[in-house]
């Protein structure tokens, strides 16, 4: 009996050793699954405040970004709450390149991002105090020019040489168009993918001539390089074969990229040593360029062939031994200008060298550089006179006559109708207005990049500030006592203006500067209408008015921050007014008016605007 009495006691004792040991089995389980469920948990927490870190980070780049490219106000060191997140923004700027790091604490879990972006900007230099196209320059009594100037045509004075140039002076040869295939309907890309690469396009002079300047209607894709343009003679079987032995390259000139837009254009290249051409023979224009997938160009073609002087075609490679060129489907457009029309240097005094085709009574205090001279134009070269030579010690000294000098060969004017194109193109994109507070301002107004569909005529006395590039369909009238200044997120950059009524550029799209306006970059006024030291910004403002004997742009006041730009036609600067700069395909500077030119121009690079052209160069995590 007690023996059974003990077994239930065993048995029961078994049972309750057992249901502790599941309990705790239980147990152990149950809180190992609220280990694991707390600290994943807890590291689904983490990484989502971490994520939330990082994206605070990222808002803190694109606040900077933002108030970098719309020119708003900011300090080196930025701090401010999103949510749950503390964010530390730091800004710094190295020339034409900013630098923004983002810092992120959410709940101490902390990210970090850096991105940097860089101004792009397109570089045209001018290089001469002023610089004239084919219409030439007209200078009345005591007008002058402090610098260099190159002339497309003819340089004329009055008639008692009181007129000065206080630099060197280059009149270029005359030339004419000879061939012109414009006819656009379709593309021709070259320089992506093969074997498309180099492209040529074949011509014959009607009469024996130099080749002065080629013309491409061109666009770019990307931001390729300078490339070269070649020009070849025919090795007599139809074909530019640069491997034969017959083959001979007679000239060649810089495919200048800045030139070309991202929109088509007539984009001008000259030579500066003219190959010869005889006439009736084949010669080839071939552009050598480097294969690229992002960085290449589109040029203009006829796909009707058949404009009876010449055949486009495209290869790999030209320079190899003998290239094997396939035909394209149309015709290039593009133009040929043919040099040799006789210029002349009128009437004017010289401070420095003189190259001219033709000397004509004109006060040579360098050296001379012609193929002929009159004979008051020799005495003086041979016993100059203080005035207008300054006498440089001991005495003065006699220029060099260098007769039978070749003519100084074509330059083409630094701004493309390709530039002009994308220009525009930037200002369309920040919309189209017509109304009064926009073509008729009565206060200040700040213009950001826009198309303005009327004449623009500010009321005189109020200040215009420039964020971005302004297109006006019609004519600039700008009133006495009215500033024009750059936005300061310009920097260093310049900006533009551009007066261009498509279809009526004979009759409209004319600039007219009255008396006591004030033009700035964007280093702005000191006390209006003087400038603030200059920072090499300058605000250009350009013309497409062609009419011949209307002004595109009419000048009456000095603007020591504003480049003046008549594409294809007249500028007139007038009686007292000194400027910077002026470029123009034809120029009168009236009575006591001067140009100054300064160096910086040279390296002028003009925006779109503080709110373009801005490339970022990387975006990542560093922390």
């Amino acid at each position: 009996m007690n023996y059974k009495i003990e077994q239930k006691n065993k048995s029961g004792f078994a049972a309750i050793v057992v249901l502790i040991a599941l309990m705790s089995l239980v147990l152990i389980i149950t809180v190992s699954l609220t280990v694991v469920v707390i600290t994943k948990n807890n590291i689904n927490k983490i990484l989502v405040q971490s994520a939330q870190s990082y994206y605070s980070a990222e808002s803190g780049i694109e606040d900077g970004l933002l108030r970098i490219m719309k020119s708003y106000n900011y300090t080196a060191i930025n701090n401010f709450n999103l949510g749950d997140s503390v964010v530390t923004q730091n800004i710094s700027q190295v020339g034409d390149t900013s630098t923004i790091e983002s810092l992120s604490s959410h709940f101490d879990n902390e990210r970090k991002v850096k991105t940097d972006l860089t101004l792009t900007a397109d570089g045209i230099g001018f290089y001469y105090g002023v610089q004239v196209g084919e219409g030439g320059l007209y200078m009345e009594n005591n007008s002058a020019i402090n610098g260099s100037l190159y002339s497309d045509g003819n340089v004329v004075g009055t008639s008692n040489t009181l007129a000065t140039i206080n630099g060197d002076v280059f009149v270029a040869t005359g030339m004419n168009l000879a061939h012109s295939w414009s006819v656009y309907n379709a593309d021709s890309v070259f320089g992506q993918t093969s074997p498309i690469i180099d492209v040529a396009q074949s011509f014959k002079p009607d009469s024996s001539a130099v080749l002065s300047q080629i013309s491409f209607y061109i666009k770019k894709i990307g931001n390729p390089s300078d490339k070269i343009i070649r020009v070849f003679t025919d090795d007599g079987n139809a074909f530019p074969q640069p491997g034969s032995p017959t083959k001979t390259e007679i000239g060649s000139t810089t495919l200048i990229a800045s030139k070309i837009g991202t929109n088509y254009g007539w984009v001008d290249f000259s030579f500066s040593s003219p190959p010869s051409l005889v006439a009736n023979q084949w010669y080839w224009i071939v552009i050598d360029i480097m294969q690229s997938n992002s960085k290449y160009f589109s040029i203009g073609k006829d796909s009707n062939k058949g404009n009876g002087n010449g055949v486009s075609k495209y290869v790999e490679d030209w320079n190899v031994g003998t290239p094997i060129w396939t035909e394209d489907t149309g015709d290039f457009n593009f133009k040929t200008w043919f040099g040799g029309v006789s210029t002349s240097l009128n009437t004017v005094n010289v401070t420095g060298n003189a190259h001219a085709h033709s000397i004509v009574n004109s006060n040579i205090c360098g050296d001379a550089y012609y193929q002929t001279i009159d004979a008051a134009s020799l005495d003086f070269l041979n016993i100059p006179t203080d005035p207008p030579c300054p006498t440089p010690p001991p005495s003065l000294t006699s220029g060099t006559a260098y007769p039978d000098s070749p003519d100084p060969a074509v330059v083409a004017l630094p701004v493309s109708d390709s530039n002009i194109a994308d220009w525009k193109a930037a200002a369309s994109a920040g919309g189209t207005f017509s109304d009064n507070a926009h073509c008729l301002p009565t206060v200040d107004i700040t213009l950001n990049s826009s198309v303005l569909d009327c004449d623009f005529l500010p009321t005189a006395g109020i200040v215009i500030t420039i964020n971005g590039t302004v297109w006006v369909k019609g004519n600039i009238v700008i009133g006495i006592g009215t500033g024009i200044k750059l936005s300061a997120g310009y920097g260093g950059n310049s900006g533009i203006i551009i007066a261009d009524d498509e279809g009526f550029e004979d009759t409209s799209g004319k600039v007219i500067i009255n008396n006591n306006v004030g033009i700035c970059g964007s280093e702005g006024f000191s006390s209006f209408p003087d400038c603030n030291p200059t920072n090499g910004s300058y605000v250009m403002i350009l013309s497409t008015h062609n009419h011949n004997t209307t002004y595109a742009i009419d000048v009456s006041n000095n603007a020591s921050g504003a480049i003046f730009y008549a594409h294809k036609g007249i500028a007139n600067i007038n009686n007292g007014a000194n400027l910077k700069e002026v470029t123009a395909y034809k120029l009168k500077l009236s009575q006591n008016a001067s140009v100054t030119y300064e160096s910086g121009l040279a390296n002028a690079s003009f925006t779109s605007g503080p709110e373009g052209g801005w490339v970022i160069n990387d975006w990542k995590e560093i922390q």
